[in-house]
């Protein structure tokens, strides 16, 4: 009898052989140079490979990038090229295409293009790591399809920031014991698996569509037929008995007396579907294992034990994320952040996503969490601001003497909180004069011609501000230190505009304008099209003027100017005896927030009141002789 059977056999998964190809001039990834295209067929067909492999590139890519850098230059210029890596996408986009090839293939390349002075990196564009291939002289070949022996081939010079040509290929590949010029996948112990994954996927559907497998074994007792009769009966019975439509249906042969009927005997064991189930167990307790999967929750695979809770799934994404892809994040964003340094020297680092699912009630009622982060992070509005704001509003429509009364009857963290501060330990019982008595020379009230009690006021002037001693008044010449600020916020934003400036500094339009027309005078600056730029005298002058070093605005409590004597004299109420005495600076935003609390006008009435002299009978003003004095310090180090 002619043997009509013929065996199939699993293709192997060993490592790829790396071969010299000297007509081509290039080294063979894998021995018939497949490797990479057979790791992408494998991916596309895989259900359980594909998913995990897809889920893992997007936690390597993470949410966003992170930009960390020596001055707010450094970080705008790098922002600015983030936005645009090149001619067609952005840096997030890019960095997606390189996660994704780090995972599938442990490796990644990027064309990287010189500007014409060769002085600094142009564009960088994502080349697919699969259609490269090392050449023997040390640079790459690149084409869109190795197996087409005709398709064209395009030659990169490897990287080298030394010569620095106009076109040159970063090659990056994680490090593997026993691999050479390529990367092997990092799953590639499992490759036999992944295969059958695939292989079981096929067997289902061709199962389906013919209704018959291996497994059934057709006797027809006719005698031995033609070739034509043979593939006319084949035909008949697959359009007859074989594919979904056909399910269900019943087989009837008419024989005569006598004759031999046909026969079906069944190949298949009696417990093929447990085995079967078996196998897809093993397959896909090996695909998990090669991925380093420690929960198969994470990529939407139920398992049997696991329950799949909130804080399951957190404790699973946390391992995952300490374990496997911070790791691997940890060398990508090395590897970009050497690059960045020819554009400018900042470091570049991966921000991940939140845990999954985190319990954002849970948390403000264990006390981790604010009412306000707990509803900003569940999409709900703000309602504290609102009711603050209301509330603010309501106290500022009472006389100062009835809004005296009011806060006086609120505790200290009640007061904070209409500031937007945080409570603070033992705030949340009603002040008494005891409890906000700063000195033993506690002021006198019925001294006050306005009913003020100096004593809380000043409890919540100590509870802002910082100490003076942590800063040093800047000795500048008059306006300097206003063109030095000037300039920074030119240098580090181009294209601001006037407006913008002088919000940002805290001047006056008008002011900021006529700093701009003498800088232009003094060439340090130009105006183009209404587009401020600054010019190398410029720059010198913020060299020169140790803007590197931080340069804040403060206000200090400093005698008016014009009122004679000095910043205390012998008649000075105790209020501003001890205001003077904490020795504190104070930004714009305490003062704001201690009117707030205070429940008038800080900035108005200062101190308090003072008695003008010479008066009879004596007459009284709602504030004092000094006033907040604005003052440029470097805070020390």
């Amino acid at each position: 009898m002619e043997n009509n059977f013929i065996r199939i056999n699993f293709a192997e998964s060993k490592i790829p052989i790396f071969k010299e190809n000297k007509a081509k001039g290039f080294l063979t990834y894998g021995e018939d140079n497949a490797y990479p295209q057979m790791l992408i067929n494998l991916y596309n067909s895989s259900p359980k490979h594909g998913a995990i492999v897809t889920q893992k590139a997007a936690y390597i890519a993470g949410d966003k990038t992170e930009v960390i850098g020596n001055n707010t230059e450094e970080i705008a210029r790098a922002n600015d090229y983030l936005a645009n890596i090149n001619a067609f996408e952005d840096f997030e986009t890019l960095k997606n295409k390189v996660a994704q090839d780090l995972e599938l293939f442990d490796g990644f390349a990027l064309e990287i293009i010189w500007n014409k002075a060769k002085t600094s990196i142009a564009e960088m564009y994502h080349l697919p790591f699969q259609n490269l291939r090392v050449s023997l002289d040390g640079n790459f070949m690149y084409s869109e399809d190795w197996a087409d022996r005709r398709a064209e081939m395009t030659k990169y010079f490897a990287w080298n920031p030394a010569t620095r040509e106009s076109k040159q290929v970063y090659y990056f590949k994680m490090y593997r014991a026993g691999c050479g010029e390529y990367p092997t996948a990092p799953y590639q112990s499992a490759l036999k698996y992944i295969e059958i994954d695939t292989e079981i996927a096929n067997f289902h559907l061709n199962s389906i569509k013919s209704g018959f497998s291996a497994q059934t074994l057709l006797q027809l007792f006719k005698g031995t037929p033609t070739p034509e009769e043979v593939r006319n009966t084949v035909k008949r019975f697959k359009d007859n008995f074989t594919g979904t439509d056909n399910a269900g249906s019943l087989i009837i042969q008419f024989n005569e007396p006598n004759e031999t009927p046909s026969v079906i005997n069944n190949l298949a064991p009696s417990d093929f579907d447990k085995l079967f189930m078996q196998l897809n167990q093993q397959v896909q307790q090996e695909i998990l294992m090669s991925h380093r999967v420690t929960s198969p929750m994470l990529f939407g695979i139920k398992t049997e034990g696991q329950l799949g809770g909130r804080s399951e799934l957190i404790e699973a994404y946390e391992a995952f994320q300490t374990s496997y892809i911070e790791p691997r994040q940890q060398q990508m964003d090395r590897a970009l952040t050497s690059l960045f340094k020819y554009i400018t020297p900042v470091k570049l680092v991966t921000k991940n996503k939140p845990p999954i699912g985190l319990d954002y009630q849970s948390l403000y009622t264990a006390q981790i969490i604010t009412n306000e982060e707990a509803r900003k992070e569940l999409g709900l509005p703000l309602i504290s601001n609102v009711q603050r704001s209301s509330l603010n509003d309501s106290i500022n429509a009472l006389s100062p003497l009835v809004a005296n009364n009011v806060l006086s009857n609120m505790t200290v963290n009640e007061k904070r909180k209409l500031a937007n501060l945080s409570p603070i330990p033992g705030g949340d019982v009603l002040e008494s004069p005891v409890a906000v008595q700063m000195s033993s020379n506690k002021c006198s009230c019925s001294t006050s011609p306005f009913g003020w009690d100096d004593d809380k006021d000043l409890a919540v002037f100590a509870q802002f501000g910082e100490d003076a001693s942590k800063f040093t008044a800047v000795p500048m010449q008059f306006g300097a230190g206003l063109q030095a600020a000037i300039l920074q916020w030119l240098y580090s934003n181009k294209g601001i505009t006037l407006d913008v400036l002088a919000n940002n500094i805290n001047k006056p339009v008008e002011e900021i304008q006529a700093e701009v027309d003498m800088m232009v005078e003094e060439r340090l600056i130009r105006v183009v099209d209404g587009i401020i730029e600054v010019l190398p005298p410029g720059i010198k002058r913020l060299d020169d003027s140790n803007v590197s070093t931080e340069i804040v605005t403060r206000y200090t409590y400093q005698k008016a100017p014009g009122i004679s004597g000095g910043r205390i004299i012998p008649t000075s109420r105790d209020f501003c005896k001890r205001l003077v005495a904490l020795n504190r600076v104070y930004t714009r935003e305490d003062i704001d927030q201690i009117s707030t609390l205070v429940g008038y006008d800080a900035w108005k009435r200062r101190g308090g009141w003072m008695t003008i002299a010479g008066s009879s009978p004596a007459a009284h003003v709602p504030y004092c002789r000094h006033i907040w004095q604005p003052q440029l310090f470097r805070r020390n180090l």
